[in-house]
Parts: structure tokens; sequence; C-alpha cells
């Protein structure tokens, strides 16, 4: 029994080692990918910090597909958001429609065709372009470059620090691809897309009424949780998404309350601020890798974490873009399981009725 033992032992602290080493790495690709957009001059630089945190994977391949997938993602939703918010005069009508389909378009693909995460990138950066033509009504081509820029930026840094620490990372086999979606499933991701479209049409209609910031991320947020795991029944979903929820604005909540209770104590001190930075990456990073159960929630910490400290000039800490995020999440998370709640509801009324 000692070998065994002693075999387990190594490999926790293997697994240990690993961790370590991601959070050490994602702390490196944060900094750097800030560094460069400051440099750059690029405004909303959290995107390419947030980029640098995410794109890494289980191996240098991995994290190199998933970069192209996710710049191939973002670029094709901003060049059609800027396509449509500029060929048409918006109107509410039309803004909630273009909205809903394109949102049912983009999860329907998302859970059917490969490549999934090029199809969440092209729709979230699709959302986020048009909802800056109905907001904003100018700028649009730099908004939509803008974003692209801190995409790449963020994807080149963690590249850059991925290579530089790959031979320190033990490379795990890659999962086995997954084959082509059944007429069931497609006709359940059908089902699951029109939940997430109503939902987020319905957030654009508000926005129509009220330019709200947090609305926006109302919508981003009912589009993420829904990229879930589907069975031949839409509403096998629902524990998943709902457990997405919890997962992300527990995530969120933490780091928005942590980053508060930080920012007195700091007082603005760049150093203090940078160590604040690189200390929340590294927590959140490490939890990711080590505590798989918690992953969700770790990303959505650091992502929060990074939108309270990652600042376009300098280190002039404030708050609000987080919590602008935290709320549009609240309000993400309430309307999406009241259209989740009302569409069961209708679900269980049809079967009673004996239609499949």
């Amino acid at each position: 029994m000692r070998v065994p033992a002693r075999m387990s032992a190594l490999a926790a602290l293997g697994a240990r080692r690993d961790a370590a080493v991601r959070a050490a790495g994602a702390v490196c690709a944060v900094s750097l990918a800030v560094a460069a957009a400051h440099a750059l001059n690029l405004s909303d630089t959290w995107w390419a910090a947030i980029t640098a945190f995410v794109v890494p994977d289980a191996s240098l391949r991995g994290s190199l597909t998933r970069g192209v997938l996710r710049i191939l993602g973002t670029l094709c939703g901003a060049a059609l958001g800027v396509l449509l918010g500029t060929a048409f005069q918006l109107d509410g009508a039309l803004f909630v429609v273009l909205i809903g389909v394109a949102t049912w378009a983009g999860l329907y693909l998302a859970h059917t065709q490969r490549f999934s995460y090029a199809w969440l990138l092209f729709i979230i950066t699709f959302v986020m372009v048009l909802c800056e033509a109905w907001t904003a009504r100018g700028e649009l081509v730099h908004f939509a470059l803008e974003r692209c820029a801190n995409v790449a930026v963020g994807i080149v840094a963690s590249l850059v620090v991925e290579g530089a620490f790959a031979l320190a990372l033990r490379r795990p086999h890659a999962p086995a691809k997954a084959g082509a979606a059944s007429a069931a499933t497609r006709r359940a991701a059908a089902l699951h897309a029109l939940q997430g479209a109503i939902a987020v049409a319905l957030f654009a209609l508000l926005l129509t009424w009220h330019q709200l910031q947090p609305l926006a991320q109302a919508m981003v947020t009912a589009l993420a949780v829904l990229i879930v795991p589907l069975g031949v029944d839409a509403q096998e979903a629902h524990p998943h998404v709902r457990q997405r929820m919890v997962l992300r604005l527990g995530g969120c909540a933490v780091a928005v309350l942590l980053a508060l209770a930080l920012l007195p104590l700091l007082e603005g001190r760049a150093i203090a601020c940078q160590l604040a930075l690189a200390l929340g990456v590294a927590a959140g990073g490490w939890v990711q890798h080590r505590v798989p159960a918690w992953r969700y929630a770790a990303i959505q910490f650091s992502v929060a974490f990074i939108m309270v400290f990652v600042q376009d000039r300098g280190w002039t800490v404030h708050p609000e873009a987080a919590l602008a995020r935290l709320a549009g999440i609240v309000v993400g998370v309430v309307l999406m399981l009241v259209v989740m709640s009302i569409w069961a509801w209708l679900a269980r009324g049809l079967r009673r009725r004996g239609v499949p």
C-alpha cells in the first residue's frame, strides 16, 4: 500500500505545482497585456487583460486554438454589428428583432456546430456592438476596432507567456471531439436557443426605453449561462444553467466585495494596486485549475477583479465598471430565471395535453 500512497501524494503535489505555475502564468499574461494595451493607448483595456486570463488552455496548442477562435469570433461579430448598425437607421423594433434573431442563431450554432467558442464570441461581440450602435449612435467603428485590438493584444500576451511556461507544465491529452449533433439534440438546441433569444430580446426592448449600462451586461450574462451540455430535451439543461448562474453571480460578487474592502487601504497607490491585481488574478487562476467545481466561479471572480483594477490610464482605480457588471449579472440572472420558469410551465401544460 505504500507505493500507491506515495504515487497519490506525488500526483497531488504535481497538481498543486501545475496550479501554481498556471496562476503565475496568468499574472504574467495579464500584466503583459495591460502594459501592451497602455502602450498602444487603447480604451477599455480590461478586455485585453480578461482575454489574456481566459485564453490559456491545457496546452500551448489548445491555447492557440482558443486564441484563434476568440479573435475570429470577435472580428466577425464586430464586422456584422458595424455593418448592420451603420447600414440601417435602427428604430426600436428593428433593434429588438436583430438582437433576438442573432441571439437565437448564435446560440443554436454554438450548441450544434464545431468551434462553439468562436460562435459564442461572435454573438457576444455582435450584441455589444449593436447595443453601442443603439445607445451611442456614433464612433461605432472606433468602438469595434478598440474591442478587436484589445482581444488581439490579450491573445498575443497569453500565447507569449504560455509558450514561455510550456516546459514547466504537464500536458494532458486533449478531450475527444464531439460528433455531429443528432436530430433530437438539434431540436433541443433550437428550443434552448429560443429561451435565450426571448430573454435577450426583452433586454433589448428595455434598452429602447431606458439606456441603462447594466442591460448590455445582462444580455451577455444570458448568453454565457446558456452554454451548457444539451440532451434531447431543452429542459434537461435548466439545472446546469442555474448552476452557472449561481457560480457567475457568486464569483463576481465576491470579487466586487473584496475590491471594495481593499480600495480604501490601497489609497490609489500604483504599486499597491498592481500588487492587489496580481494577487487577485493569481488566486483566481489557482482555484480555476485546482478546484474544477469552482472553475467558472473563479473565472468570474478574476474578470470582475480585473475590471476594478485595470483602468485605461494609470492606476486611478474605480469600481464602477465591476459594479455595473455585477448589476447586469443580477438583472440577467433574474430575467433568465423568469423566462426559464415560464418555459417549464408551458412545457408541462403541453405534455399534459399530449403534445410532445
